[in-house]
């Protein structure tokens, strides 16, 4: 009923914001627009998140546009099967499972356009200024200014190596919707094509030359965050918990069936966030359930040390821990977070729909310029002075002071 409430108020009710994060199956029954992978309820009548109410975003390829909530070719120009964009969740059958060498793709060189200064620029570009790829990017990590990862649909990983960003071949084309790298041969990407809740997820493990499928028969895997090669945390659909101890994966007792959207974590702590304003909490023992008095889905937690934990999400849902309280933050309603990181706490980055892009410093936010109007899910900086957000499309920015 609660959900219901939001959905109406939001949407009926003359609030401006245009996305509200749910929980997807509530979202898939109540929204009067199209629903994303994670929840959010969007109007449906965007380029780049267009649909039926109910039905699945997608973004509509170039050469079309969203008419009456339906992607329809332009009178001058046919649609572009490759950028025409499919739901997120549209089922994929993965290929072969082996591992595969990385390798560059054809015409992979990647330019930037000029940033402005202390500001954000198009990045992942090819040499005719077209992007690396056209599918949907939905996680972002960079290690260092010279390896950033990127990852999305149908099997979509990128690689930035400070010079060029190139797609990789992995060897399987499920839709993926997480990245972390502790170096560079340790990266893990996960996600799961199709109905999230059944059993097509799939985790899988780069060690610097090969690729590996460790895991699948899982529901779909939409975060990861670890603190070493002996500690790697999984997490997902219906409360779902996973643990890598550095030679193998363990299913994990969890205290909730709520979708978890996201993880993070500090030197005592571990936290996962998502669906109704969950908040789980791990001490080193046991995972538990945190009041957080929150009703919107949570997509983002950022651990900024011991002492200072972010949490956010739709319609101006944020959280901040101090090391020994929760407290909800007022006045930031106009903002819906689908990715934050922070350098520090005067210097936190969000990314959220029609590229927006804010800076916070403290709980103070500021909208800035964003060189893009599409939908950004991520964002992850490898320093203050590098840092990049990606989102549908294949759209990558940068941010260079």
């Amino acid at each position: 009923m609660r959900t219901w409430l939001l959905v109406f108020g939001v949407f009926f009710a003359g609030c401006q914001t245009r996305a509200v994060v749910v929980r997807s199956q509530e979202c898939a029954r109540l929204c009067p627009g199209c629903c994303d992978a994670t929840g959010t309820c969007l109007t449906g009548e965007d380029d780049d998140a267009c649909g039926a109410p109910g039905e699945a975003c997608r973004a509509c390829g170039e050469g079309s546009t969203c008419a009456e909530r339906s992607c329809r070719a332009t009178p001058t120009t046919a649609s572009s099967p490759n950028d025409a964009g499919a739901p997120a969740d549209a089922g994929v059958t993965p290929r072969v499972d082996a591992g595969v060498v990385v390798t560059p793709t054809a015409d992979a060189g990647a330019s930037m356009t000029p940033c402005p200064p202390d500001g954000w620029c198009l990045d992942g570009l090819t040499a005719s200024g077209m992007p690396v790829t056209t599918q949907h990017l939905r996680s972002v990590w960079a290690r260092t200014p010279t390896d950033v990862w990127a990852v999305g649909d149908v099997g979509t990983v990128l690689h930035f190596d400070g010079t060029a960003w190139r797609a990789v071949t992995a060897g399987f084309a499920d839709d993926l919707h997480a990245v972390w790298a502790r170096a560079a041969d340790d990266v893990w990407v996960s996600g799961g094509s199709g109905d999230p809740a059944a059993n097509n997820g799939v985790i899988a493990r780069f060690d610097g030359s090969t690729w590996q499928v460790v895991a699948r028969n899982l529901k779909r895997v939409d975060a990861i965050w670890g603190r070493s090669a002996s500690e790697v945390w999984f997490a997902g659909w219906d409360g779902t918990l996973r643990f890598w101890n550095g030679t193998a994966l363990a299913s994990l007792p969890s205290p909730t069936t709520k979708h978890i959207a996201d993880l993070t974590g500090s030197p005592t702590r571990v936290w996962a966030v998502g669906s109704s304003g969950l908040i789980l909490e791990f001490d080193g023992a046991t995972w538990r359930e945190v009041p957080s008095g929150m009703a919107n889905g949570l997509t983002s937690a950022l651990s900024l040390g011991t002492n200072l934990t972010w949490v956010a999400g739709g319609n101006g849902a944020f959280a901040t821990w101090d090391g020994t309280t929760w407290r909800t933050l007022a006045g930031l309603q106009d903002i819906t977070v689908m990715g934050m990181w922070g350098a520090s706490s005067a210097e936190v980055w969000s990314a959220g729909p029609d590229g927006e892009l804010h800076r916070f410093s403290g709980v103070t936010a500021r909208r800035v310029s964003s060189p893009t109007t599409r939908f950004l899910r991520d964002v992850h900086g490898a320093d203050a002075r590098n840092v990049w957000a990606v989102g549908f499309s294949g759209t990558i920015v940068r941010y260079r002071p």
